[in-house]
């Protein structure tokens, strides 16, 4: 498309524009038309003047000769002179014709011939004239008709995009000013109903996420305010009053971690939070997740454990997110595994991308429920003690790595996470969330 490259309109600029090579062709026209008329004109009076000149000549000579033959025959001699005539003569000729009452100030309507070419003159050149200055009017209203439909089609598009949200309907690819305003125009619809979409996405992602922060705490407070009232009461032994309140510091807890846990989704996926990528060992990371998370394992006694440690693998990640995005698959797949059963952790590398996988030895999830296990608030059993976050959060942090998370199931029995990660990640600004 053509760009504003120069503020200033310069003549060949000006010249790209249609309607300006439209009226430079009317004018044009115009001029040599009126340039053929005149010549036209000028050889038709002429003709006309110089006959109706010879017809009196003729008629003259015709009546010198029957009266004067030898007069006749000397002003034909005269006539027929090449040269202009002597100074002397045309004062003699200017004396007879004064004697005679034929005077150089003799007014031109005393002459019939003179009299009659000056009022046809007039009158064909006022025709003429009213004639070529019609069509002139004619052609600059039809092209200033077109111009201006253009743009007041070009405003009536802009004007339904602006209050209805809607696609230009109609749109101008032509040369020029007009060319260059219609581009202009289609730029900012396109722009400005990217706007409004987004402005429409943040206020439903908004609006979701205060219904699950709504949704999700509404069932821990109600429980904390019956085992407050059971706690105000007098009925209660000291036995379960302590129950009571390790209950609640439970709850307390888990509406912490689930606020937490919802604040750092919402800033993933509002592109407010950015990965603070680092050149450093992956197996520290790895090792960091796996310590985040060796209390619940020790609890189900449960083993986990590195395969093929790589401790010279080295990529750029963030490894606060990335240990947090492991965690949460090392703690799903513990919640998930039986009693004294192990959880593996195995890497992979090849020259694009380096695989982790997060291996358990659970009942595994059916293949229904797998393309639904990363939606929020998605459980696919009630199994552990989580309410359906931690996987989304680990996809979301994975994929602002420039990352995949995938998920299958064990043919050995349990499930298997697949996260990849690229040697050499797209900038920030390219990666895009999944919609969760």
């Amino acid at each position: 498309m053509e760009r504003v490259e120069n503020e200033k309109l310069s003549l060949a600029r000006l010249w790209r524009n249609p309607p300006v090579r439209r009226l430079s062709v009317i004018l044009a026209s115009s001029l040599l038309i009126t340039v053929v008329l005149i010549a036209v004109y000028s050889h038709y009076s002429t003709e006309r003047l110089k006959n109706t000149w010879l017809d009196k000549e003729a008629a003259m000579l015709g009546t010198l000769y029957s009266e004067h033959p030898d007069l006749a025959d000397k002003w034909l001699g005269q006539l027929s002179e090449k040269g202009a005539p002597t100074p002397e003569a045309v004062a003699e000729g200017h004396k007879i014709m004064e004697r005679y009452g034929v005077a150089s100030l003799f007014e031109s309507r005393w002459l019939p011939v003179l009299q009659q070419y000056h009022w046809s003159t007039l009158w064909i050149l006022i025709s003429s004239i009213t004639v070529l200055i019609a069509l002139i009017a004619w052609l600059l209203f039809r092209e200033y008709h077109k111009l201006l439909g253009q743009i007041r089609t070009l405003a009536v598009s802009l004007e339904d995009t602006v209050k209805h949200n809607k696609p230009m309907s109609s749109f101008v690819y032509d040369e020029g000013e007009l060319g260059l305003l219609a581009n202009g125009a289609q730029e900012l619809t396109l722009r400005l109903r990217a706007t409004i979409e987004q402005l429409d996405q943040d206020k439903a992602f908004l609006k979701d996420t205060v219904a699950d922060i709504s949704h999700q705490l509404k069932t821990p407070l109600a429980s904390l305010m019956i085992y407050i009232e059971l706690l105000q009461g007098d009925k209660l032994d000291p036995d379960h009053a302590t129950e009571f309140l390790e209950t609640c510091r439970g709850e307390l807890d888990r509406m912490e971690w689930l606020t937490l846990a919802l604040l750092k989704l919402a800033r993933l996926e509002a592109g407010a939070l950015e990965m603070s990528l680092r050149e450093v060992p992956l197996m520290d990371t790895l090792q960091q997740a796996v310590k985040s998370i060796s209390r619940l394992a020790e609890d189900k006694q449960i083993e986990m454990l590195i395969e093929h440690p790589d401790s010279e693998l080295i990529i750029p990640h963030d490894p606060h997110w990335l240990a947090e995005a492991i965690s949460n698959l090392l703690k799903n797949a513990i919640e998930h595994s039986p009693i004294g059963s192990n959880v593996s952790i195995s890497l992979e590398r090849t020259p694009v991308f380096v695989r982790v996988q997060v291996r358990d030895q659970g009942r595994g999830i059916e293949a229904q429920q797998l393309p639904h296990i990363f939606k929020k608030f998605y459980r696919s059993s009630t199994e552990g003690s989580g309410v359906g976050l931690g996987l989304p959060l680990a996809k979301s942090i994975i994929e602002k790595h420039g990352g995949i998370l995938s998920v299958s199931a064990n043919p050995l029995g349990g499930t298997i996470f697949n996260l990849t990660l690229p040697h050499h990640p797209f900038p920030m600004n390219a990666m895009k969330l999944t919609e969760l």
